[in-house]
């Protein structure tokens, strides 16, 4: 078998365009790493949003804090937890009271459009909302 000798120049951009593809490939893997997947985005919140299924009242507190199923207003037995649906036309956040049905929201209270998946509501959604802190 002949021996061929390679060109040090040919070496060299050999070797540049190596370092190139495991650069590019090192930042793809660092950019795709450095999000939120769409699960954690949704059940992350800053706030709590309660809803008394009797008297209407709308309530939030900080993510810390949780509330009885008492209604701070008119102490019934009927306060629920307040879930977000997104719109997926115009990505309005449509809230409603948690239930035991599996249909949840099904129209954008906005357009009317159908609506998407849910996430919890933020502390400024519930405040768009209408809810308040309760009362001491």
């Amino acid at each position: 078998m002949p021996f061929t000798k390679i060109h040090p120049s040919e070496t060299s951009r050999a070797i540049g365009r190596s370092i190139l593809v495991l650069g590019i490939a090192a930042a793809l893997l660092v950019v795709s790493g450095c999000g939120k997947n769409v699960a954690e985005e949704a059940s992350d919140s800053d706030a709590n949003g309660y809803l008394c299924t009797k008297c209407g009242a709308k309530f939030y507190t900080k993510r810390s804090v949780f509330l009885a199923a008492t209604c701070p207003k008119c102490k019934a037995d009927a306060l629920v937890e307040v879930v977000g649906y997104v719109c997926q036309k115009d990505n309005h956040l449509t809230l409603k009271g948690r239930t035991n049905d599996r249909s949840g929201a099904t129209a954008c209270e906005q357009c009317g459009s159908p609506l998407g998946g849910m996430r919890l509501p933020r502390e400024k959604d519930l405040k768009v909302w209408g809810a308040a802190p309760p009362p001491n």
